[in-house]
């Protein structure tokens, strides 16, 4: 076996194709003799005696497909009038955007919760300021457009 030594940066190129080579000469040698010894550890037993035919393979049976209704021809639909104008799509309300009616929480400076009565609107601010103290709330008329503290 040959002695172990670290390995140097070689300056030639022969000296360092040699030693590559020795190196995996004995990482051959060790790994054959290993793959060696546990192929006669194992004993003869654990090998089956015989091999018995084994039946073929099949599916199951295709289930009967189902009977359905046969489906009726659309009838025509009349025609929409052309008078009638689409109407227009309305986008969510923006929080930054004051509304043009009712009473509206402020919560932080935007826009949240609209409600069509005074009442309504305090009972809601009171909850909120309730549960979270930390939040700035107020109402906002929009009628006056004022703010209202709560």
């Amino acid at each position: 076996m040959l002695p172990k030594t670290p390995a140097k940066p070689a300056t030639a190129k022969g000296k360092a194709a040699k030693t590559s080579a020795i190196v995996k000469a004995t990482a051959v040698v060790k790994s054959s003799s290993k793959t060696a010894a546990r192929a006669a550890e194992k004993p003869a037993a654990e090998k089956p005696a015989s091999t018995a035919p084994r039946s073929a393979l099949t599916l199951p049976a295709k289930p009967a497909p189902a009977v359905t209704a046969p489906i009726p021809a659309p009838t025509a639909v009349p025609p929409a009038p052309a008078t009638a104008a689409p109407k227009p799509i309305s986008s969510p309300p923006r929080a930054d955007v004051p509304p043009e009616t009712g009473f509206t929480l402020l919560v932080d400076g935007h826009f949240k919760n609209q409600f069509e009565t005074l009442s309504g609107a305090k009972q809601a601010a009171t909850d909120l300021k309730s549960r979270f103290p930390m939040l700035r709330i107020a109402i906002y008329d929009a009628a006056n457009k004022a703010r209202l503290p709560v």
